[in-house]
């Protein structure tokens, strides 16, 4: 609901819902104070102070329910010391008010329970601050306290120890909502990590740690249908581990599975940074989404993948044709109007044709 203009931090002090609520409520009241102006059988002494001044507060409160719409509408904040002037001025417009009503002779219950009613609602509606509770309570409270005390009666201190204990037990209300609120921020914040947990079991690899399809597509058409990148920019390279089953089967899959691993390490140390994504694409099969990148820079990524692994040595009898694990690679590069499915297509049939003619190398669409 505000912002500090020193260090330009947005700092919430009460929410919508606490203010319309708070609001609503001088409403009530002050049309209940006209009401029993109007309707009150016995006219008494200073009715009209009375009046004037719940008038005040109607017209104030739907002045301030009025600001409150447009601000909320359009997402402004308001400064700390605005709103703590704001809450003020209705500490010291009831303090009046109740001051007044003890010169219409009104019973001290009406009073008390008046002042006490609204102080509640204050503690309420304005929990997360303080110093706003503060800014209402304290020109209400005093005036009330001071109005007993003036009486000057044998049950004053009787009577000023009923209000204090009413008004401690109201202004605790407090504390039980801040555990409350701050139980419910814990609680969100638990399932915002949940949340954020589940969506990386979703989109990330457990084995490898890189990213999955499910990921490319979306990363894919987020970035793809960005009007600053140039389509025919993006490239993709399809990466297949060479004779990968006989692999498997002469290491056994869990020594597959640490393979597959420093392979995707290989991988990640081998494209730009931020403007490339490496995929585990299933099984063992990998593929690197190149941005805003040219048929030069597509290949010198072949490059490095095919030495990072080659720097790796990792020892594979089976293979036909080398001593350590290889890859073969396919590049194809997105033309305008194709889709991603055809672009993996057209790095698939890349991957095939490096695979059919020597393997350990990488193959690109000469068009």
């Amino acid at each position: 609901m505000l912002i500090n203009p020193e260090h330009d931090q947005r700092e919430l002090l009460m929410t919508r819902s606490g203010c319309v609520w708070f609001l609503f409520l001088n409403i009530a009241f002050s049309v209940y104070l006209i009401m029993r102006h109007t309707f009150h059988e016995t006219a008494q002494i200073n009715t009209h102070a009375v009046l004037w001044l719940s008038l005040l507060v109607l017209a104030f409160s739907l002045w301030n329910l009025l600001l409150t719409a447009i601000i909320s509408r359009h997402g402004f904040f308001v400064r700390r010391s605005l709103l703590l002037i704001n809450v003020l001025l209705y500490g010291i417009i009831w303090a009046l008010l109740l001051h007044t009503l003890y010169k219409t002779l009104a019973t001290h219950e009406l009073i008390f329970l008046l002042s006490l009613l609204m102080i509640f609602a204050a503690s309420i509606a304005f929990h997360l601050s303080g110093a706003l509770i503060a800014a209402f309570t304290l020109p209400v409270a005093l005036i009330v306290i001071g109005e007993v005390i003036v009486l000057g009666m044998k049950a004053n201190l009787f009577m000023l120890f009923s209000y204090a204990v009413a008004l401690m037990i109201v202004l605790s209300s407090r504390v039980v909502l801040m555990e409350w609120f701050r139980k419910s921020q814990e609680s969100e914040k638990q399932n915002n990590l949940l949340i954020q947990r589940l969506t990386d079991l979703a989109d990330r690899d457990g084995l490898t740690g890189l990213v999955n399809k499910r990921y490319l597509r979306e990363y894919f058409q987020l970035k793809s249908a960005q009007s600053s990148l140039n389509r025919a920019s993006i490239y993709l390279i399809m990466i297949d581990i060479d004779f990968f089953k006989a692999y498997n089967d002469l290491y056994g899959h869990l020594t597959g599975d640490e393979c597959l691993k420093q392979v995707a390490d290989c991988i990640k140390a081998s494209i730009r940074g931020e403007s490339d994504l490496a995929v585990r694409f299933g099984g063992e099969e990998f593929a690197v989404l190149l941005l805003a990148t040219d048929k030069k820079d597509a290949l010198a990524v072949c490059q490095r993948i095919q030495q990072n692994i080659a720097d790796a040595a990792i020892v594979h009898a089976g293979s036909k044709v080398n001593q350590h694990v290889t890859v073969s690679q396919g590049v194809a590069h997105l033309h305008n109007g194709a889709s991603l499915d055809e672009l993996i297509e057209a790095a698939d049939q890349q991957l095939y044709y490096r695979k059919q003619h020597g393997r350990n190398g990488y193959s690109v669409a000469d068009k």
